[in-house]
């Protein structure tokens, strides 16, 4: 394995999962883009800085020859953008769970938009 095994197989695993969002879901994601930028920022800050701690702590370790060698400190670079696609997915999927009870509950039809 190499030092971009980390990082790839988590790109590999979030990315279609984003991409499939924002096919299904694009404009609705859109509107509330300034609302998901910031609840991805604080919460990736969040558990980065939770997984840091760990880090530097030695409660556990990442395999340095699994990474790419970039740190913030003792977290590495994969660790971050593990945390940044999860809280995008998440944060992406309530968007889309909210739009569509939102729909439900208007009765509007989406063959409408």
């Amino acid at each position: 394995m190499s030092h971009l095994a980390y990082l790839s197989y988590e790109l590999w695993w979030a990315l279609p999962v984003v991409a499939v969002q924002w096919i299904v879901a694009g404009r609705e994601l859109w509107r509330w883009r300034r609302l998901l930028l910031v609840t991805v920022f604080l919460a990736t800050a969040y558990l980065g800085a939770c997984d840091a701690f760990a880090l530097g702590h030695g409660i556990w370790r990442v395999d340095p020859a699994r990474v790419v060698g970039l740190y913030a400190g003792p977290l590495p670079l994969e660790e971050l953008v593990f945390y940044f696609v999860t809280n995008i997915m998440a944060a992406q999927g309530f968007v889309m769970i909210a739009g569509y009870l939102r729909e439900r509950k208007s009765g509007i039809s989406r063959k409408e938009d």
